[in-house]
């Protein structure tokens, strides 16, 4: 799916964005900074045969606190959000993540999905996840789901086997963690300077 891809790289209260009919968009939440950071991101989807992607990556570090909130309201029929959302938390930091899914009345024939998955890299780092699913039309399909575990020490122990330190082999599993989000992306040149920025804020947390 190609369509416009729309950056956000801060947090705020009352952020909205509308979709009309068959519009393509994706929405793209990309937190690096060590700041804290409050706010919500609310997708009306007023046309039909619209087609959203919600998508996030958020590295946590310090005492950072990111309290995010995102709303998939679904007004028309026939259209279709996809939410997924990653998270990587060091050190001390903490992510509340609230995602509430509606679909209006006359949203007959709408699919919605939902995940939210949180790797914690310190066992002073916390996640939250609270979805939420308010249907008011008989026929459409939602699904969500969210997790919270740890880098697999396995996976991690075999990386170390093939030769590499502990900290190559933790920064080659968190971008493969992230990865998922980053293939969603279809420009190229998008893809390829988060990846950058990723790989380069992993390794400082890790040294």
């Amino acid at each position: 799916m190609i369509g416009e891809t729309i950056i956000i790289d801060k947090l705020k209260k009352g952020q909205e964005f509308n979709v009309f009919d068959a519009e393509k968009k994706i929405f793209l939440i990309f937190l690096t900074d060590a700041n804290n950071q409050h706010g919500d991101v609310k997708i009306q989807i007023q046309g039909k045969n619209a087609h959203v992607q919600i998508l996030g990556l958020i590295i946590g570090s310090g005492d950072q606190q990111i309290k995010l909130y995102t709303f998939q309201d679904h007004q028309q029929k026939e259209s279709v959000s996809d939410l997924f959302i990653k998270s990587v938390l060091f050190d001390k930091s903490r992510f509340h993540y609230e995602g509430l899914i509606k679909i209006e009345k006359g949203a007959q024939k709408s699919n919605a999905y939902q995940k939210n998955q949180n790797l914690i890299m310190s066992p002073q780092a916390w996640a939250e996840s609270k979805p939420y699913l308010e249907i008011l039309a008989n026929d459409v399909r939602c699904t969500h789901g969210a997790t919270i575990g740890r880098l697999d020490k396995e996976q991690l122990y075999y990386l170390e086997t093939r030769g590499l330190s502990e900290k190559e082999a933790t920064t080659l599993l968190v971008q493969g963690f992230c990865q998922d989000i980053l293939d969603r992306l279809p420009d190229k040149n998008i893809k390829d300077k988060l990846q950058e920025k990723i790989e380069k804020k992993v390794r400082n947390l890790l040294n």
